[in-house]
């Protein structure tokens, strides 16, 4: 069995919105954990960063989101490819290079599950980011269509969800996956929070909403419509 430690609490605040805003007493990441590991450890290790460098900063929801949720999956699926944890936030909040958000602490990119569990080596690969998982239009034979489905519900299980970007593609593979295991009503908001943006074939950035401490954050609009599933 996989034995993983929880995650303590700290005090971490968002200001602003997640284009424009900072982080006040912001938290790290570890950059490997149960069940996940941080891609940019390795370009860390290989230019000889330090962690001034990397985007591994966040709000205590989002850091015991992604910890709890990579603990979950590694838990119910051992021995297969870690969670890729991508670029969070930097340590004061503000403009993160690349990131037209990320700004204050809510915000993370997450790769996906593969099939061949083979984890990404951005070092070996000269790219941050793993090969899309749309291939000609169609979703790869590689994503794993269960243990991303367990990971999207596991998102909102532990963290309060407001948005997940990511390719339509990826999503209707997912909406039908969870009609198929007769899911789909009872995770209605999960789906709904899953919105298309380009470029997110490759990789999930999950958005939290403002803690309800956090009175200087302000939330993005709420969702509405259905669950956008074909």
């Amino acid at each position: 069995m996989v034995m993983c430690s929880q995650v303590f609490a700290q005090n971490a605040r968002p200001t602003g919105v997640y284009w424009d805003g900072t982080i006040i007493d912001s938290v790290p990441l570890p950059l490997h954990g149960c069940g996940y590991k941080h891609l940019n450890e390795q370009y860390m290790e290989w230019h000889g960063l330090t962690q001034d460098w990397v985007k591994i900063w966040g709000t205590d929801p989002l850091i015991s989101m992604i910890q709890n949720a990579a603990a979950d999956i590694r838990r119910r699926y051992p021995g297969c490819d870690r969670l890729q944890v991508e670029d969070l936030s930097a340590e004061n909040g503000g403009d993160v290079d690349g990131h037209k958000s990320h700004e204050n602490g809510l915000d993370v990119d997450l790769g996906f599950y593969r099939e061949d569990c083979i984890e990404h080596d951005p070092v070996a690969t000269n790219e941050p980011y793993a090969p899309s998982m749309v291939v000609n239009g169609q979703t790869s034979s590689n994503f794993d269509l269960e243990r991303n489905w367990e990971l999207m519900k596991a998102l909102h299980r532990y963290g309060d969800v407001a948005r997940i970007f990511i390719d339509q593609t990826l999503k209707n593979s997912l909406c039908e996956y969870a009609k198929a295991r007769g899911e789909y009503n009872d995770n209605r908001e999960v789906l709904r929070s899953l919105r298309h943006v380009t470029n997110h074939a490759d990789h999930i950035h999950v958005r939290l909403n403002c803690p309800e401490n956090a009175t200087n954050c302000t939330n993005q609009g709420a969702l509405t419509g259905g669950t956008g599933c074909p």
